[in-house]
């Protein structure tokens, strides 16, 4: 993020009345698609930039991050109209009439309401124009609306100008459609009005809380107005800008306890803009050209600011066909305004509908004592697995912690509750989990290919224990594929899943052969050699591999304290093997059958507890 201060050389921030404004640059980019030359009117809404294509007839949504198309809205528009606008609840407005000049026609579809709820979009039809014929001329912008176009009992307006307009016509909207009942001409006194087919009228509410409207005409000063006493037209007054240029481009508020301007300022037609209160000699902040940019014909610099909170304010620059901008004005004070929400899963344990929602997440409390952010959940019941999630600043990932999510291991199921707290000032994040698994029935199952079965983590063969401790069955290893029926493959686990192929749930519950993954042996699987017959063999549950073992009949034995498995081989009735004997170089075929000397046929044997290939 850059900043610039007071005197640097690219903005130039100034105190006003002891209050100051830091104006920072946030996002920049130069994205601007080259089949989107025809971009018109825009402005910025809840972090995107939306812009209409007259030739297209789009209005385009833009991520100010890096210029990217993200939506598109069809206008049916295909003139030369660039105007588009919204009101203070969020709908989109946006003129589609093909006439040209253009005048407003009855029994035609003049504009779309594309409302912020979502959903169709609205045709508006209306003759404007019905009562005041003579002021019917070119209009290619729209001023911000004021109020709601889709509220059935306050409704919106518009209040428009046209270059042959003498006065300021008020265009009223009720429940998505325009009240031509009302519609109605407002004289101004006091300024001269000097239209243009450009020229528009923004409405803001002033720091002293009154309502006031703000005539902009690039070539002309501007012109603050307020309503006379019969509510039925304008005082107006004009009032100058320090370096304002005629350019399209301006929007009034309020911010800081100040009445404020956003505008473009000289040379005429570029890129350059300023912030300054009415009549001011100075600006409170001031953006220079920014060479290397071209105007492509256009007369517009398009700015807008949007309200954060009483110490932000985001102000959104399209310059059309070059670049997006925005950047954030600030006054002291709102810095430190965060909260912090622990957001995770799984959701019952956050109180949450749905998992990782952060504008759901619970509020952490500050405990004034330690300076540290403190959560406790409720108690809660939870199966055995683990608990992820991270704090996040302010609802939303844009700041969160810590880098990588936060894991807490739960061994197992029962009632728990967790602790979390979070420092602000290292960004550490710290959890206890309280509570104890229920106790429950160990139950040790063989999965694979044992008795029929094939692999999926739904089917097993249950094994017998008397003490929870020693597990004992007796298996038929046969493969299923009748093509390939040299071995068998099989490991354990103490609980099934509901689904055949639920791999990463069954993870916590599996375990098998301690073994390691090799070139010739990929998978890492442990083969059972005939000398191993009757012998412990070592268990774990830390990436336990499948044993390898030949079709045969077996007794199998887990011991669960012990972490052992032992293997007899009931199909060749070898019972326990004495290891200590000394290796006799006998050779076995991998169904344990023992050769007198070397085979004399090709293919794979056990010589001396190894592998051997004979060719």
């Amino acid at each position: 993020m850059k900043k610039f201060l007071l005197l640097a050389a690219f903005f130039a921030v100034l105190s006003v009345s002891a209050q100051e404004f830091t104006l920072t640059e946030v996002t920049s980019t130069a994205n601007v698609p080259a089949d989107r030359m025809n971009n018109r009117q825009g402005f910025g809404m809840a972090g995107k930039f939306i812009v209409m294509d007259k030739v297209l007839g789009q209005i385009n949504f833009y991520n100010p991050e890096d210029g990217a198309l993200e939506n598109t809205l069809t206008t049916g528009a295909t003139a030369s109209w660039p105007a588009v606008t919204r009101d203070d609840a969020g709908n989109i407005i946006a003129r589609v009439d093909n006439s040209w000049p253009g005048n407003f026609m009855a029994d035609t579809t003049i504009m779309k309401i594309f409302p912020a709820g979502g959903g169709d979009p609205i045709d508006v039809e209306a003759d404007i124009f019905a009562d005041f014929e003579a002021e019917n001329g070119r209009c290619d912008f729209f001023s911000f609306i004021e109020g709601n176009v889709m509220d059935e009992e306050e409704g919106g307006i518009l209040w428009l100008v046209t270059a042959k307009s003498t006065g300021i016509l008020k265009v009223p909207f009720l429940g998505g459609e325009i009240d031509t009942d009302h519609i109605a001409l407002f004289p101004v006194e006091g300024a001269t009005l000097a239209p243009t087919s450009s020229t528009v009228v923004n409405p803001y509410v002033a720091a002293d809380g009154t309502k006031h409207y703000m005539l902009w005409t690039r070539n002309a000063n501007a012109v603050d107005l307020v309503m006379n006493e019969t509510e039925d037209g304008f005082i107006g007054t004009t009032f100058t800008l320090p370096n304002k240029g005629a350019t399209n481009g301006c929007f009034p508020f309020t911010f800081g306890g100040k009445d404020l301007v956003i505008y473009t300022t000289l040379p005429n037609y570029g890129n350059a803009w300023a912030i300054a209160e009415k009549n001011a000699e100075e600006p409170i902040a001031v953006v220079p050209e920014i060479p290397g940019y071209v105007t492509n014909g256009f007369q517009s610099n398009w700015l807008n600011a949007e309200l954060v909170n009483e110490h932000k304010a985001i102000i959104y620059q399209y310059f059309p066909g070059n670049y997006f901008k925005t950047y954030e004005l600030t006054i002291p004070g709102g810095e430190e305004e965060h909260t912090y929400a622990v957001c995770g899963s799984p959701a019952v344990l956050f109180g949450m509908e749905n998992a990782w929602d952060p504008a759901a997440a619970p509020e952490m409390t500050l405990n004034e004592e330690t300076g540290l952010y403190e959560w406790t959940s409720a108690e809660t019941e939870l199966g055995a697995g683990v608990i992820e999630f991270k704090v996040v600043q302010d609802h939303a990932w844009d700041v969160c912690f810590p880098e990588n999510n936060y894991v807490v291991p739960v061994e197992g199921a029962g009632a728990y509750t967790l602790y979390v707290t979070y420092n602000p000032e290292n960004n550490e994040v710290t959890a206890e989990l309280a509570g104890e698994p229920y106790p429950v029935e160990r139950k040790v199952y063989i999965i694979g290919e044992v008795n029929g079965n094939s692999w999926a983590t739904n089917v097993g063969v249950e094994m017998d224990t008397e003490d929870d401790v020693v597990y004992t069955q007796d298996v038929v290893l046969q493969r299923p594929d009748k093509d390939d029926p040299q071995y068998c493959y099989f490991s354990f686990a103490t609980q099934l899943m509901e689904a055949a192929d639920d791999w990463n749930g069954l993870a916590p519950f599996r375990f098998g052969a301690v073994s390691e993954a090799t070139a010739e042996n990929p998978n890492g699987d442990f083969l059972f050699l005939p000398e191993m017959n009757g012998q412990p063999l070592q268990l774990t549950f830390n990436n336990g591999h499948a044993f390898q073992v030949p079709e045969g009949e077996y007794s199998l034995t887990v011991d669960m304290d012990a972490m052992t498995l032992t293997i007899v081989d009931k199909t060749t009735a070898i019972e326990n093997i004495n290891t200590d004997v000394k290796a006799d170089n006998a050779w076995y075929n991998l169904q344990g059958v023992k050769f007198n000397g070397m085979p004399s046929v090709p293919g794979i044997y056990i010589n001396n507890g190894k592998k051997v290939i004979v060719k």
